[in-house]
């Protein structure tokens, strides 16, 4: 089996319904589909189900948190390479045709982590296109470049993707302390890091940005991953410092990474951690309220006037203290997982050599 399209959903409006029956018509001899329902909607349950066929699998069940709906279709996957669209989005029925012979051409090879294409972007005032270049090149510099370099949505994790890279980030990502909105910054950084991605020259994706759109609103859903972690609203001031931090210290001190050349990791550290530094400086991030803002505004005013100059560690000490504001225990619970990858006694699960190119 070549590829496998893996549909979590938990929408049960008429759109939701009219796109996993897109999804599943993909389903043919080189194409597994697999759908997880968690919306626990009777109604929708005994629609979807209609859809299943010998290469289609409709899977319904009780509700359950996102990312443990993707997880879950993830074991369940059987394809080399898996794609994982949205419910309240769509793809390209030609693209998924050609992916499918992109692979037989070019799936073997071990360089090659994944296939890629031209998005649609759409938001309530205009629609455009997002092309992620470099994101082909046998250079992780250049890719990590080519992706920083669009500065739209990450739409770049609506990407084909080998399935051994997929299950190592998302074992890396489920390990974490706390599963936070940036994490799919750090997980395109992965695959990135984990080889090069064939683009295709033609639509591959549609997104709507929704509420996303929005600086305001995006902070407002940026909150409800803080709070449902039950961590304090006013970590959202450190958002963006946390994604370069997390970032840098996975692509400088992973064990995965270490068959590439020092400089080179040193050289994608310092690009990733310099673009989310700019706008942990230059974007101002809501508090909502929250009752711990004199001390964190504090921390941040200190960590912005190093301009980026201080080791991870004493990166970590400063995040350490400001989520020590309203829990000490959630801090200590960050602080001991990054402390051990930054002094190397924690291997970070992530995509490994076999997977990627140099």
């Amino acid at each position: 089996m070549q590829l496998s399209v893996l549909l979590p959903t938990h929408r049960s409006d008429l759109t939701a319904i009219s796109r996993i029956a897109q999804v599943c018509s993909w389903a043919g001899p080189n194409i597994e589909v697999v759908v997880r329902d968690n919306s626990g909607d009777a109604k929708k349950r005994d629609v979807i189900a209609l859809f299943q066929s010998e290469r289609c699998k409709v899977i319904s069940v009780d509700p359950c948190a996102p990312l443990e709906n993707f997880s879950t279709l993830l074991r369940l996957a059987k394809g080399d390479f898996i794609f994982w669209p949205a419910d309240d989005d769509f793809a390209f029925d030609r693209a998924i045709r050609a992916i499918s012979d992109v692979l037989e051409k070019s799936g073997k090879d071990p360089s090659v982590a994944g296939v890629s294409g031209l998005y649609v972007v759409e938001t309530s005032y205009c629609s455009s296109i997002a092309n992620y270049t470099g994101i082909d090149s046998d250079d992780p510099l250049a890719r990590v470049v080519g992706y920083l370099g669009y500065g739209g949505p990450n739409v770049f994790t609506y990407s084909v993707l080998r399935r051994q890279v997929a299950e190592r980030t998302y074992k890396l990502l489920t390990s974490m302390p706390f599963y936070l909105s940036f994490h799919d910054q750090i997980q395109s950084l992965l695959f990135l890091m984990s080889g090069k991605f064939i683009q295709l020259s033609r639509l591959l994706y549609a997104y709507d940005m929704g509420a996303w759109e929005a600086a305001d609103t995006a902070q407002a859903k940026d909150i409800e991953y803080y709070r449902n972690a039950g961590l304090d609203p006013v970590v959202n001031k450190l958002h963006w410092f946390l994604c370069g931090f997390e970032g840098a210290t996975l692509i400088r001190n992973a064990d995965a990474f270490s068959h590439y050349p020092l400089n080179m990791r040193q050289a994608v550290a310092d690009r990733w951690f310099s673009l989310f530094f700019l706008r942990f400086r230059d974007q101002p991030r809501l508090p909502f309220e929250s009752p711990f803002l004199a001390g964190a505004a504090r921390i941040c005013d200190k960590l912005k006037s190093s301009n980026g100059q201080l080791s991870f560690q004493d990166m970590l000490v400063e995040i350490r203290n400001l989520f020590a504001l309203s829990s000490p225990a959630h801090a200590q619970k960050y602080f001991d997982f990054w402390d051990a990858i930054i002094n190397r006694r924690q291997s970070a699960p992530l995509p490994m050599a076999e997977a990627g190119g140099r």
